[in-house]
């Protein structure tokens, strides 16, 4: 009787602790996955020191969840013994003494920075978009000499108990600079990003078709965005940043061909022309010489020197009939503390894309944005920012 008792127990007490095992198993197999993604990217591109940030949802918020995928990426990258993982407390005591933008989606400024101040090469950082029964991890490296990004990698993660617990804890919005809690409270908001003094509320998306550069009809996305001054007490001018040269086989001058991109979930690329965006200045970096363009990170400080001169144009050194241009467009229009402005976008699918197929479900929008925080007089800080919107939603009515 006391052997049959005590198999009893033990069966009952072995399924009771497989339990949680096996909860665990799905998310510790995604970060894992996640984790050999970004190694292989660090590896491949010969970085070594990385500094990995908490990950943000599509509103900029960082939860507790967040919170542990970061601190999972550098407990399994240290594990590898091939890379040197900045200690996040460290990481964060940086990020609020030098008042940087590091959630999400991070600006090149924000990025070259740290890499500065820390002595990485590298930053790992990401997104969380919930899909309902399950989680999209989207992360990024960045190259912190450039502020580009050089490699992503993505996981889903089922939403079980225990996902579900840390979702909801330790919930935070991004830190303004100014100091300013002002958060975005409209009903009808899609989605939204906080970039720098800026906030980007995504309004309204609406299929339908347009014309493009040729004249062509084909289809069109629009999207309309309410683009929000965070500051108390100081005015903010913002532009779209473009390329600065002509593409190859595109007849485009400076401003023409937007550092803006569409991708949607079939890998086909949509298009945005300088002509069809309304509500916000364009920008774009001219020559540091009479024979040399100027980097596209140099907008900022480009931006600043215009203001300071108070016109775009320079002379080389010693030859007076030597004028170039150091910059172009304007960073209009200028946004009062508190208020905001409408800003519309006009994609349209390349016309050698088109495709018979179904119409995207889902896209990625990415753009280069440049913020300007009035200074004193006409004088202004300029930084640059990347605005990303994951996954996407589009209305399936408007075809």
């Amino acid at each position: 009787m006391r052997k049959t008792v005590f198999s009893l127990c033990m069966i009952i007490c072995v399924a009771a602790d497989a339990s949680p095992a096996w909860a665990q198993t799905g998310l510790d197999q995604s970060i894992s996955e996640l984790s050999q993604k970004i190694s292989n990217g660090l590896s491949e591109n010969q970085k070594r020191t990385i500094a990995v940030v908490e990950f943000a949802d599509l509103r900029g918020n960082v939860t507790d969840f967040g919170r542990f995928i970061a601190e999972e990426l550098i407990t399994h990258l240290h594990e590898t013994k091939k890379f040197k993982v900045i200690e996040r407390q460290l990481l964060n005591k940086v990020i609020t003494e030098q008042k940087l933008s590091l959630t999400g989606m991070i600006d090149q400024s924000s990025a070259q920075r740290l890499g500065k101040l820390l002595g990485v090469d590298a930053i790992a950082s990401g997104t969380v978009t919930d899909l309902g029964k399950s989680l999209r991890v989207n992360a990024r490296l960045i190259d912190t000499s450039t502020g580009e990004i050089f490699a992503v990698a993505a996981t889903e993660i089922v939403k079980d108990d225990s996902v579900m617990a840390l979702m909801g804890a330790g919930g935070t919005r991004p830190t303004s600079t100014s100091g300013s809690s002002t958060s975005y409270q409209g009903a009808n908001a899609i989605a939204s990003k906080d970039i720098g003094s800026l906030r980007v509320v995504l309004q309204s998306i609406t299929p339908m078709k347009l014309k493009d550069q040729n004249g062509q009809t084909v289809s069109g996305i629009r999207f309309s965005f309410e683009f929000m001054n965070r500051e108390t007490q100081r005015p903010i001018a913002a532009a779209m940043h473009a390329k600065p040269y002509v593409v190859s086989g595109y007849p485009a001058k400076p401003g023409d061909v937007l550092r803006t991109s569409l991708l949607d979930e079939r890998g086909m690329v949509w298009s945005l022309a300088a002509s069809d965006v309304t509500g916000i200045g364009i920008v774009s970096v001219g020559k540091n010489g009479s024979f040399t363009m100027a980097s596209p990170a140099e907008i900022g400080a480009l931006l600043e020197r215009q203001d300071e001169m108070s016109t775009n144009t320079a002379f080389e050194p010693g030859r007076p009939d030597l004028k170039y241009s150091f910059v172009f467009g304007s960073t209009t229009p200028i946004i009062p503390p508190g208020q905001s402005v409408t800003v519309v976008m006009s994609f349209v699918q390349d016309a050698r894309e088109t495709t018979s197929g179904p119409p995207p479900k889902f896209v990625q929008i990415s753009s280069e944005i440049v913020v300007g925080v009035v200074t004193t007089g006409t004088k202004r800080s300029y930084s640059l920012h990347n605005l990303t919107f994951d996954r996407v939603g589009i209305p399936a009515e408007g075809w």
